[in-house]
């Protein structure tokens, strides 16, 4: 739990800053293209650098603004995402968060993400996935929600095609603009779908909580689902052509 309490005091550090504090000018400005493609704000590298002070000492952290942060002491790596959902964060729209997934001999053994706008913690390890709130020590098991309405599309705007698909088959979604994130919540939604292309970063905490769904993954489609009927019924429409 050494890892998994290092990175409950990062991510309460970070919501202090931006639910205490405020965002400030600074946390708007843009600065270079990071690791990951798309281009760092200033909220973006503050919370990068209170991570790297928080998790260093566990291992090599490689992260979407600044690639890699050596700790040559060991082997394990930490794949973070400081800011999931900036857009959405500097755009005041709540949901965005913090993804973060710690890997020993090259499997993912941990993972946290953190939903930053209403301080959602989701936790998982040996022990199974877990919820729970920022700041509180009651973490329950995640259960599949058997009353979801609605799947996620992440980038739905990119894929005419997908839309037209899904809209044909009657199939609704939401598209909230935070990946990791909307991974963290597959178990209570119907899906959760991605066309474009995956970087380590949006995606390796989520998975490793995905685990026990049906996923799907075949060129710059990504798909998960609690759903057997509704996953195979949408697998279908990706092979329809």
């Amino acid at each position: 739990m050494r890892f998994i309490e290092a990175v409950l005091r990062a991510n309460e550090e970070l919501y202090t800053l931006l639910h205490v504090k405020g965002l400030q000018t600074t946390h708007h400005q843009a600065f270079e293209v990071g690791a990951g493609g798309d281009r760092s704000a200033g909220i973006d590298l503050e919370a990068e650098k209170i991570f790297i002070k928080h998790l260093l000492p566990f291992g090599e952290i490689l992260s979407e603004e600044s690639g890699v942060i050596e700790n040559p002491a060991t082997s394990a790596r930490i794949v973070l995402d400081p800011i999931d959902g900036s857009d959405n964060l500097l755009s005041h729209l709540p949901y965005y968060g913090t993804s973060v997934a710690y890997f020993e001999a090259g499997k993912c053994t941990q993972a946290v993400i953190v939903n930053l706008a209403n301080g959602d913690v989701f936790i998982k390890d040996e022990q199974g996935l877990r919820q729970g709130k920022i700041g509180s020590d009651t973490f329950l098991y995640v259960r599949k929600n058997s009353f979801s309405k609605v799947g996620i599309f992440e980038r739905s705007y990119a894929s005419n095609c997908v839309h037209q698909k899904l809209f044909d088959a009657k199939i609704k979604y939401r598209s909230p603009g935070a990946f990791a994130l909307s991974l963290a919540y597959a178990h209570d939604v119907d899906f959760v779908l991605y066309v474009g292309k995956m970087r380590s970063y949006d995606i390796e905490a989520g998975l490793f909580m995905c685990a026990d769904l049906e996923t799907f993954c075949e060129g710059e489609i990504f798909l998960v689902s609690k759903d057997k009927e509704i996953f195979d019924k949408m697998i279908g429409l990706f092979k329809s052509d």
